[in-house]
């Protein structure tokens, strides 16, 4: 079940952030995410470098992927980070 709660806590946490992209630091280098490796399934198309959207925790979020890959509808990915609202997805788990 969605907990907005722990997803906004991740959000607006008063931990370190990179300025270049408005990152958590913690959450996206060190994968400390608090939903890090749980599945979503790709809804809108998500191209390089461009946000796409996906069904996860039984809500819609917006998504990219650091890979130069095309993820189409129905896709499987995994959740790596977050950086504001947009899920951070790969294809496969983080290690």
């Amino acid at each position: 079940m969605f907990n907005a709660v722990k997803v906004l806590g991740a959000v607006f946490s008063p931990r370190k952030y990179r300025t270049d992209r408005n990152l958590l630091i913690e959450n996206y280098e060190n994968l400390s995410f608090s939903y890090l490796n749980e599945e979503a399934v790709v809804d809108e198309s998500i191209y390089p470098n461009q946000t796409g959207r996906v069904r996860f925790q039984g809500s819609w979020w917006p998504a990219k992927c650091d890979r130069p890959i095309t993820l189409t509808p129905g896709d499987t990915v995994y959740v790596i980070g977050v950086d504001n609202i947009t899920l951070m997805v790969s294809i496969a788990p983080a290690d």
